[in-house]
């Protein structure tokens, strides 16, 4: 909030933005503004405002502290770019601010530079998206896994297929018309049928292998 034609502020407690985080050109404002020559420029000077700023001023009272405000120049809260930390955090490390009054956000790499109070105030913020309108396609269950790891399961469920009918037909206690008394026909096409069955976890009437190799496979 901008201050009023006298330079004060008719709300809030008076802060500077000088757009700058230089600690000289900061501490010469400050010496001015207390000073009995006010120099600061007007469109420097804003009116701080806000329960941030209102549970400052209370410890000010019950602490006995006196307190200069100023706008972050960059106007960032802090992060690690370049080799070097941005915004609030910035200050805080170089000494130009001892104490940040902001809504600040705690992470791990802040609190492994700086000191945060307890949290005193939260907000319940939610994001609302609008649901989708059309219903998910045919083969929606393919997309927990990736193509690829797709195409290998049933490359190596039909290459098993082709083993488990060899050892069927080659065996004499497998199901072919050559085995012993038996009436039915173990095909590629009941060797599908079996992997598919125990890939989808789902009964059907199949036939199972006979011979023992089939079987282990």
């Amino acid at each position: 909030r901008n201050v009023d034609d006298d330079g004060h502020c008719p709300a809030g407690h008076l802060c500077l933005d000088p757009m700058t985080n230089d600690s000289e050109v900061l501490d010469s404002l400050f010496e001015s503004l207390q000073g009995g020559n006010d120099t600061v420029p007007l469109e420097y000077k804003k009116c701080c405002y806000g329960y941030c700023i209102d549970l400052l001023e209370k410890l000010s009272e019950d602490l006995n502290f006196d307190f200069d405000l100023y706008i972050v120049g960059d106007g960032k809260y802090g992060a690690f770019k370049s080799g070097h930390w941005t915004g609030l955090v910035g200050d805080l490390l170089s000494g130009t601010a001892d104490m940040a009054v902001t809504s600040f956000s705690i992470n791990t790499a802040r609190s492994q530079v700086i000191d945060f109070t307890s949290p005193f105030f939260s907000t319940s913020l939610g994001i609302l998206v609008r649901t989708r309108d059309t219903a998910a396609p045919i083969g929606a269950f393919m997309w927990p896994l990736h193509w690829t790891m797709w195409l290998g399961i049933f490359v190596s469920l039909h290459v098993t297929a082709i083993f488990l009918t060899l050892y069927e037909w080659k065996s004499p206690f497998g199901m072919t018309p050559n085995g012993r008394n038996r009436s039915k026909v173990f095909s590629f096409s009941s060797a599908l049928n079996v992997c598919y069955a125990i890939l989808f976890g789902r009964t059907a009437a199949i036939k199972t292998p006979k011979c023992w190799t089939g079987r282990f496979l």
